[in-house]
């Protein structure tokens, strides 16, 4: 099957393909598309908030952080009953996407996508996974990748191309996006609290 015009459409044909698999969802993760995931947050002491600013993810395998149901203006830390933390969620107002916590992030660009939009995307991933650093993170290029993309976006772990959507070029990517979500989520326990130096066990470190 050729590829469609539109990298929409490329990408939620992919989507589709990724959405209910079952290897993905073993490790109680979800997927979707737009999703707006953190890549900055700055604590403000006078007002006792947290502010965090979203980027929205072409495509991501995540766990909720924030229900999209939840007032994104009136999030606060308790305890006993009292507010000890206002947190404030910038730049998704609509209300539409869970806010997610990435294990696998896929960018899509075509063949003939700009240096200024290559560059944008490859910085957008650099602050992204300052937060995230368990996060694998791909970007998926529709068509032949010109040189400009190797050049300018170095912030990805892995660059992915297809030339088509059949059969086995999807399974490409999805083998690489269920990889690389037992990889992320396999960190998780270790991340904050466990002391260990070398990574979890039976986690390959790459």
């Amino acid at each position: 099957m050729e590829l469609f015009e539109k990298e929409t459409e490329n990408r939620d044909y992919l989507f589709n393909k990724l959405k209910n698999n079952t290897e993905i969802a073993e490790q109680k993760c979800l997927v979707g598309t737009e999703i707006p995931v953190p890549y900055k947050h700055i604590y403000i002491p006078v007002r006792s908030s947290l502010e965090i600013w979203c980027f929205k993810q072409d495509i991501c395998v995540y766990q909720k952080l924030f229900d999209k149901s939840i007032d994104s203006k009136e999030l606060a830390i308790s305890s006993e009953d009292k507010s000890i933390l206002k947190v404030t969620i910038e730049k998704n107002a609509e209300k539409e996407k869970d806010v997610g916590i990435p294990f696998v992030i896929i960018e899509t660009k075509t063949s003939n996508a700009q240096t200024d939009a290559l560059l944008a995307a490859s910085e957008k991933i650099r602050m992204t996974k300052s937060i995230f650093p368990y996060c694998k993170t791909f970007l998926l290029v529709f068509g032949s990748p010109p040189p400009r993309v190797f050049k300018h976006c170095s912030g990805f772990d892995e660059i992915l191309f297809i030339e088509d959507l059949n059969e086995n070029s999807c399974e490409y990517v999805i083998k690489k996006v269920i990889d690389g979500t037992k990889i992320g989520y396999g960190y998780v326990p270790f991340v904050a609290s466990y002391n260990y130096p070398y990574g979890p066990a039976n986690v390959p470190l790459e």
